[in-house]
């Protein structure tokens, strides 16, 4: 990812659903294997930290019937749900936690940096370990660790968006806030661990652009940004990812501006192309995904026209990691996927 001579790019993916493991169960896969480790996919690994609520919520039944249930989840969000939930299901959100500065103020005390939760009992024991590794590890808190993607969760998408108009001081509050707990954290942590990546969560873009525009990018959340990656650079944190789903060109100038320098997972149903983004911003920025999943229930030779057209160039050109562009889905039959891996591992070393 620093675009220096490597022995081969690494080996990665962002796991497969899990009925398309079911299928490939049927077709081959041993069930008592780490999937994972048998595809043979290099070892990777998230500092054990707690970037979330704490304490979360209680988790209550409000009603049921035969179908569904309404619940509060333990983000403190009203939704309901099937009983018998599928990976192509969504709940209904009814209601969340955050409507005014009020209920945003109680939330906060969710949110302390210092509380020894944050870290595990014996985490003097696991630093030592880590200074011994020879695998990766990332700072990374999942949906917890970002910007919009946490507040959206606080308020629901539709307030969130209305709030930038007619309560812009609150979001600036609310991320502002978010951005001194990250501080907080990030600090404890590189007292004690040399990470060697940092993972920001958004997912705030659809197939033709972000949820909200560039300008307000810009103003809400590039200063949120940076007050976390300063203190990332100063570390020695080089390459922090942003991972969100979707189409943002637009918005990877400003990612650059704020200390973000790797976009992942580069959805091309979405319009993402990483040959294209490659030559536009050459070694300002890196590249993790923009393998076409679909092309894997295609056929063979759509899989071998996809990953020889993009990968052979973008390895030669450094800080690119190849993977399919989000998780394998159930259409693609084991063979394809096998014969995907074999063809990363004949370009891997360029």
């Amino acid at each position: 990812m620093e675009f220096k001579p490597v022995d081969r790019v690494p080996y990665w993916w962002f796991g497969a659903w899990a009925s398309t493991l079911d299928r490939w169960h049927k077709e081959g896969l041993p069930e008592d294997v780490h999937t994972g480790r048998y595809f043979g996919f290099d070892r990777r690994e998230n500092l054990p930290v707690n970037f979330g609520m704490v304490p979360a919520f209680d988790r209550v039944l409000i009603s049921e019937d035969a179908n569904c249930r309404t619940i509060v989840n333990n983000k403190g969000v009203k939704l309901r749900e099937l009983k018998e939930r599928t990976e192509t299901s969504m709940p209904q959100f009814l209601e969340f936690p955050v409507k005014t500065r009020k209920d945003f103020l109680a939330m906060k005390r969710r949110y302390d940096p210092a509380s020894p939760l944050r870290f595990p009992p014996w985490w003097e024991d696991d630093v030592k370990t880590l200074k011994a590794r020879n695998y990766p590890i990332a700072i990374y808190g999942g949906t917890d660790l970002g910007f919009l993607g946490p507040v959206r969760g606080w308020t629901g998408l539709k307030t969130l968006m209305t709030l930038l108009h007619t309560d812009p001081g609150l979001v600036h509050e609310m991320m502002d806030f978010l951005a001194g707990f990250f501080v907080g954290i990030v600090e404890k942590i590189v007292e004690n661990v040399t990470a060697d990546y940092f993972v920001f969560w958004e997912d705030m873009a659809y197939k033709t652009g972000p949820l909200i525009s560039p300008r307000m990018f810009e103003e809400f959340m590039v200063p949120c940004y940076r007050k976390v990656t300063d203190v990332l650079k100063e570390a020695g944190v080089d390459t922090v990812m942003v991972d969100s789903d979707g189409n943002v060109n637009s918005l990877i100038p400003l990612w650059l501006k704020a200390g973000v320098n790797t976009v992942y997972p580069l959805e091309v149903q979405a319009g993402m192309d990483p040959v294209s983004l490659r030559k536009q911003y050459g070694k300002r920025l890196r590249l993790i995904g923009g393998i076409d999943k679909r092309s894997f229930a295609r056929s063979k030779g759509a899989i071998e026209e996809e990953v020889m057209g993009k990968v052979p160039y973008l390895v030669r050109k450094g800080g690119y990691i190849p993977t399919p562009d989000h998780s394998v889905p159930p259409d693609v039959p084991l063979g394809n996927f096998q014969h995907y891996t074999e063809l990363i591992r004949e370009t891997a070393a360029g």
